[in-house]
């Protein structure tokens, strides 16, 4: 592109900006020591209020919104407008790509939607008038929305793409926030060794610079925090923090708040996470920065309901759902624009392969003689190849679309199975109080002819009204259990429909084992067991649908309570002494529950048959086969854990139920 004719005046104007000023989104400075953020924003108001050409006067509005941008995304984007403005007004195709970036900078935590489209307009701008450091800088911002919506495979391509063009620019300071950025996003998705060893070496190349650590510092807070370096995390944020507020960058303060404020929260020191839980709301806040909002009043509502102070929760809690309502909201549509986006790419790709072998095709034309032949006899099979290319990759498109379309068919039945099931359940449920109810009358009413009728009719009469009442009550004794397997149909058919919650997974099982000890003395009030427990004291919060897995436990215990109290009517060891203990644990990234009992055990023949619906080694009437099989559906299905069984016949039964963490 040609130059104007302050081409030369307005490169060394560039050039001094670019040593005052980082790049955009989380650009570091040059190494030099900068100054207070608010001393180069009015250095920068000042240069624009001298005489500048418009061209200067697009960049300087694009380094005044990068400013703005660490400390208010509505000014950033009011400056970024103006230079999109103004760009556009005079032809400028290079600031103009400059200005959306900035734009789409300013607009990602309130519209991630507009903000993909601005983006995207940006990089096809830098590919047009091949600027490598353009099209990396729009890379790097696509990236950071696929992994907001958490598309890791999405995000990190665009990561690794910005890193290599980094790369070949030789562009240190680029390479430093890139290697970062992948840092932070294996970290979100708990790839820690990985997180570990991408900060680090960002950590390196920074120190070499003598750059800004602030967000690396950060990211390795999180990776000791989440690995059990307690000290380690501690120092990591507190180096965040005060680099942060050094260069007033809010946004990285805000990260570093809420970090710390998570360790002090996992900690048990309810006062400290409330603190810097308060400050990291507020730089948010101050920026304009929705998702840090989110994530600190999130902290900050979980803190004041664990102090029971109500108030403060509501406040909080209301702020949080503000907050989703502004993010998740658009997250659900900006999860079907990305496939779109995604198809419309591959179509873009293979219409300008086309376009460009057309335009080839004339120009080989005008050439004559054999060169030209053998030219066009190239281009046609490399065309050829090409479309098989194509082709290969919309075949695979196709079957992935018939792979989704095959996961839904599969789940829509599943769940008019549901729907079916408790239909034929609750149809059924009538019939059977019915005939149990008319078994009962017809009972009592034989009951009442043996009574009445006279004395001679003691021989064949008697005998037949005795048979017949037997019959009358087995009639209404398997009348109850098919009530009994219509209960837990309808059970089955009512399974994960609750909300997760964080839970106190200690306080849950504690009262279910209770609860279970307590029914089964309702009905047997000379049963009693020894209750034992072993709780992991620094066990965390487990998000679970609360109502669902006490259903299990319930099932687990009353198992457990079952057992030893049938081996206790056995009688055959006069010292035997029923016994269930429970225990959790932290073990690596899942939470482990344990139940054990003293009791008949399993025998090796029926333990892969347990978890089988309608599967049962109780009595008639005692028991559905209902119960482990919907236990087993909410642990692994449900909550994607696993529920296991070990047992040794005559020693007893211990379940193992595993969550993730």
């Amino acid at each position: 592109m040609l130059l104007p004719k302050s081409g030369w005046r307005r490169l060394a104007l560039m050039g001094w900006l670019l040593l005052l000023l980082p790049a955009s989104g989380r650009a570091l400075p040059a190494p030099a020591p900068k100054p207070p953020q608010s001393r180069a924003v009015d250095s920068l108001r000042h240069l624009l209020s001298l005489p500048q050409t418009n061209y200067d006067q697009v960049l300087l509005l694009c380094q005044l919104s990068d400013q703005l941008w660490t400390q208010r995304t509505d000014s950033a984007a009011v400056y970024a407008y103006k230079a999109l403005n103004l760009a556009r007004r005079i032809g400028y195709r290079h600031g103009e790509g400059e200005a959306l970036n900035r734009l789409g900078a300013a607009l990602r935590e309130s519209n991630l939607a507009r903000a993909l489209e601005v983006f995207q307009k940006s990089l096809r701008i830098a590919e047009a008038t091949h600027d490598r450091a353009l099209a990396a800088q729009n890379l790097r911002s696509i990236g950071i929305i696929y992994v907001y919506l958490r598309d890791q495979r999405q995000g990190l391509a665009y990561y690794f793409r910005a890193l290599r063009l980094g790369e070949e620019l030789r562009d240190d300071r680029r390479v430093v926030i890139e290697l970062s950025n992948i840092g932070l996003a294996y970290d979100l998705f708990n790839q820690l060794d990985s997180a570990r060893i991408f900060q680090e070496r960002a950590y390196t190349l920074a120190r070499r610079l003598h750059t800004p650590t602030n967000y690396i510092l950060y990211g390795l807070g999180n990776v000791a925090r989440k690995q059990g370096r307690t000290a380690q995390a501690k120092a990591f944020y507190r180096a965040s923090i005060a680099e942060s507020k050094q260069v007033q960058h809010l946004r990285s303060l805000n990260f570093a708040y809420v970090g710390l404020a998570t360790l002090y929260q996992q900690q048990g020191q309810a006062d400290s996470s409330i603190y810097y839980a308060r400050l990291g709301c507020q730089a948010a806040q101050t920026n304009g920065f929705l998702r840090g909002v989110l994530n600190a009043s999130n902290l900050l509502t979980q803190d004041f309901k664990a102090r029971r102070n109500a108030d403060s929760a509501l406040k909080y809690q209301s702020l949080k759902i503000l907050m989703q309502d502004t993010l998740f909201g658009q997250e659900k549509v900006m999860r079907l624009q990305a496939l779109n986006y995604r198809e419309q790419q591959r179509m873009q790709e293979a219409a300008a392969a086309q376009a460009a072998l057309k335009a080839r095709y004339r120009t080989y034309a005008l050439v004559a003689g054999v060169v030209a032949l053998l030219a066009l006899a190239l281009l046609l099979g490399r065309h050829a190849r090409q479309q098989q290319r194509a082709r290969e990759a919309l075949e695979q498109s196709l079957a992935e679309l018939k792979t989704a379309q095959d996961q839904l068919v599969q789940r829509e039945k599943m769940a008019f199975l549901g729907e079916l099931t408790a239909g034929i359940a609750h149809e059924l449920q009538n019939p059977l109080n019915f005939m149990k109810n008319f078994a009962e009358v017809s009972s009592g009413l034989v009951d009442d002819i043996k009574g009445e009728g006279p004395a001679r009719s003691t021989g064949l009469e008697q005998e037949i009204l005795s048979g017949l009442k037997q019959n009358l009550q087995q009639i209404s004794q398997h009348g109850q259990r098919a009530t009994s397997i219509i209960k837990g149909m309808l059970e089955h058919s009512r399974a994960g429909t609750s909300q997760r919650m964080p839970t106190d997974l200690n306080a849950l099982v504690d009262d279910s084992l209770r609860l279970a000890y307590q029914g089964l003395r309702t009905k047997d009030k000379d049963f009693s067991a020894e209750l034992s427990t072993h709780f992991d004291a620094a066990l965390p919060a487990v998000t679970v649908v609360a109502q669902d897995l006490g259903r299990v436990l319930i099932n687990l215990f009353t198992n457990a309570f079952h057992a030893v109290q049938q081996r206790q009517r056995q009688g055959a060891d006069s010292d035997y002494q029923p016994q269930v203990s429970v225990s959790t644990k932290r073990v690596g990234n899942d939470v482990e529950i344990r139940v054990r009992d003293n009791g008949v055990g399993i025998p090796d023949g029926i333990r892969a048959k347990i978890f089988q619906p309608f599967f049962t080694t109780k009595a008639v009437g005692e028991g559905t086969g209902l119960g482990l099989s919907l236990s087993h559906d909410i642990v692994t299905t449900g909550h994607g854990g696993t529920l296991t069984v070990e047992s040794q016949e005559g020693q007893g039964t211990e379940f193992v139920v595993r969550l993730p963490a």
